[in-house]
């Protein structure tokens, strides 16, 4: 191939790309937000930390050792944490180490 027509198809998907997230802030930018689209946007956090969730435990061998608890407890870290610092990152970091620690020294 071509190094002309490889060039050519990056800057059209390249502008493919950038027009498809674009058009709607133009579109729409001027127009307030329907009560729906208001709603997802408040809730979308909370809808997709519950996927995650959901996602993450259904894998987990509830009837064999060690019962989940590794999981449990690093999802009662989160938990915990965000309940008291209201920091996502932070919650986030610190339950992932605590259940790579749980699961490499503890279970």
């Amino acid at each position: 191939m071509e190094s002309s027509y490889l060039i050519g198809s990056i800057i059209v998907a390249t502008l493919a790309t950038y027009a498809t997230r674009i058009i709607p802030f133009l579109l729409f930018r001027t127009r307030e937000p329907s009560p729906l689209i208001k709603y997802i946007e408040l809730n979308m956090p909370l809808m997709i930390m519950v996927i995650l969730v959901f996602y993450a435990m259904k894998d987990v061998k509830w009837e064999s050792y060690p019962y989940g608890m590794a999981e449990l407890i690093g999802l009662s870290v989160a938990i915990v944490l965000h309940v008291r610092f209201k920091n996502a990152l932070l919650s986030i970091f610190i339950a992932t180490l605590s259940y790579m620690i749980l699961i490499q020294n503890v279970f």
